[in-house]
């Protein structure tokens, strides 16, 4: 007797009840946002979806930035969600990188005028809906 359909059943059914975000992570699937500020802004917001948040920035910008967002958790028997601090990354031109605070707070000087990606983590956390703040003076 195999037991290989209701395995195949039961792992169909678990899929179909957890979270469909929780299958847009890990990794696979990179969601980029171009970052646009506005006429005159000095924060750009971001609400949603997205992984890396690329744009252009000036030599000696004073950037601060931070993300926050849904993390889903599970003990094997209960999957929730919480919603709180993530990992931010910014990368540039010349090998420019730097991580947020323990706190998820970014501010740093940029060093060079050109092309910022700014990644969030762990990749554990991409297809989740958070929100990102750039701010640039």
């Amino acid at each position: 007797m195999s037991f290989a359909p209701r395995v195949s059943l039961s792992v169909a059914v678990l899929a179909c009840w957890m979270p469909s975000a929780t299958y847009a992570s890990g990794c696979q699937r990179e969601i980029t946002v171009p970052i646009r500020f506005g006429p005159g802004a000095a924060c750009w917001r971001h609400v949603g979806i997205g992984t890396t948040f690329n744009g252009q920035f000036a030599a000696r910008q004073h950037v601060t930035a931070a993300a926050f967002g849904q993390t889903y958790n599970s003990d094997g028997k209960r999957v929730w969600v919480t919603t709180g601090p993530w990992q931010l990354y910014v990368t540039g031109p010349g090998g420019f990188s730097a991580a947020a605070n323990d706190k998820g707070r970014l501010d740093v000087l940029l060093p060079r005028a050109g092309q910022y990606s700014f990644s969030i983590g762990p990749c554990a956390v991409w297809g989740n809906r958070g929100t990102v703040e750039i701010c640039a003076r």
